[in-house]
C-alpha cells in the first residue's frame, strides 16, 4: 500500500533546505568550539546534534529526489514523434527509471538530454534500408540508463547507430583551425572535438537535431551542474554518451584547506585521498616540500 502524498510549493522545500544548511554551518561551528574547548558536557551535546542534524539533512533531501523515470515519457513521445518525420524505425530502451535526482538538477537535466537523444536519431541511427544493407535490425535502438555511482549518478545514452565519423571530424577540425596538421590525437581525443563552440558534422543545420545549438552548449550545461560527459564510439556499431552529475546541488560537503593566509573549500567528492605527513617531515617542511607516497614522490 503506497504512503498517502500531499502537494508542496516548490519554493518551500528550497526555503527548507536554505535552512538545513544553515543549520549544517551553526552546527560545524559548534563542533569547533566544543573541540577547541575539551568541555566534555558541550561535546556530548555537539556530538548528539551532529548525529540529529545529519538525519535531518538526508530527510530533507529525500523529499526533493524524484525518480529520473518521471521525465521518460517526453523522450518516448520525442523518439516516436521523430521516427515518424524521418521514416525511421527507431525504439527507446529505458533502464533505471526508478534512480532519483534532486528535482532542480532534473529540471536543468531535461534539455541537454532531450538534445542527445535528437542527435541519435538524426545523425546516429540508419534509415532501415540501410541498416539491412549492413546486416542490422531494420529497427534502430536507443538505450536511455540511470544509475548511482558513489554519491553521484550516471546516465548514459547508447544508440546502434552508424557511430561517430573519425576521419570526418579530424578533417574538419584541421579545416576550423581546432587543431594542426601534425597534431597526433588518439580516437578519444578525436571525438571530444564535437565538443568545441560551433563544431558540426552535418552538411546543413538541422531543425531535428542541433537546430543550430551545438554539442558545446549541452555540455556546458552539464558542467553548469557540477557534471562531466564522456564519448565512446566504434565506427558502424554505435554511440554511447555518458554523464555523471552530482544527485543534489543544494548541500556540497567539502574539505576546508589553508594555503598561506588562506581558507579554500574543496568539493569532497573531488578529494580522492587524505594523507598524513610523516614525522620525521615536519621539521623539514621549509627545505623539502616532497613527500613519498607509495614509491612515488609528490610536492605539496
Amino acid at each position: 500500500m503506497n504512503d498517502p502524498t500531499i502537494r508542496v510549493p516548490s519554493s518551500r522545500l528550497d526555503k527548507l533546505m536554505n535552512l538545513v544548511g544553515e543549520l549544517v554551518i551553526v552546527q560545524a561551528r559548534l563542533n569547533q568550539v566544543a573541540a577547541s574547548e575539551y568541555n566534555e558536557d558541550l561535546l556530548s551535546i555537539a556530538e548528539e546534534l551532529d548525529q540529529l542534524t545529519t538525519q535531518m539533512r538526508d530527510q530533507t533531501f529525500s523529499i526533493r529526489m524524484l525518480p529520473i523515470g518521471t521525465t521518460f515519457g517526453k523522450f518516448r513521445r520525442l523518439v516516436r514523434d521523430l521516427s515518424k518525420e524521418l521514416n525511421k524505425q527507431i525504439e527507446l530502451i529505458t533502464i533505471g527509471g526508478e534512480t532519483e535526482l534532486d528535482k532542480m538538477v532534473l529540471d536543468k537535466l531535461s534539455d541537454p538530454l532531450i538534445h542527445l537523444i535528437r542527435n541519435s536519431i538524426d545523425h546516429g541511427i540508419e534509415s532501415s534500408d540501410v541498416r539491412l544493407s549492413e546486416g542490422k535490425p531494420a529497427t534502430g535502438s536507443i538505450t536511455l540508463t540511470a544509475r548511482h555511482a558513489d554519491s553521484h549518478v550516471v546516465i548514459t545514452i547508447q544508440d546502434d547507430g552508424k557511430g561517430l565519423d573519425t576521419k570526418r571530424i579530424h578533417e574538419l577540425a584541421i579545416e576550423r583551425h581546432l587543431i594542426t596538421h601534425d597534431a597526433e590525437l588518439s580516437t578519444a581525443e578525436v571525438h571530444q572535438l564535437i565538443f568545441e563552440p560551433g563544431f558540426s558534422t552535418a552538411k546543413a543545420i538541422s531543425d531535428i537535431s542541433g537546430r543550430g545549438v551545438g554539442m558545446d552548449v549541452v555540455k556546458r550545461s552539464i558542467l553548469e551542474l557540477g557534471g562531466t560527459i564522456s564519448i565512446h564510439s566504434k565506427e558502424g556499431e554505435g554511440t554511447e554518451f555518458s554523464v555523471r552529475l552530482p544527485m543534489t546541488l543544494a548541500i556540497i560537503e567539502g574539505l576546508m584547506v589553508k594555503v598561506g593566509d588562506e581558507y579554500y573549500v574543496l568539493p569532497l567528492s573531488n578529494v580522492e585521498e587524505c594523507i598524513e605527513m610523516p614525522a620525521n617531515l615536519r621539521a623539514h617542511v621549509r627545505t623539502r616540500q616532497i613527500i613519498e607516497v607509495r614509491g612515488e614522490q609528490i610536492p605539496f
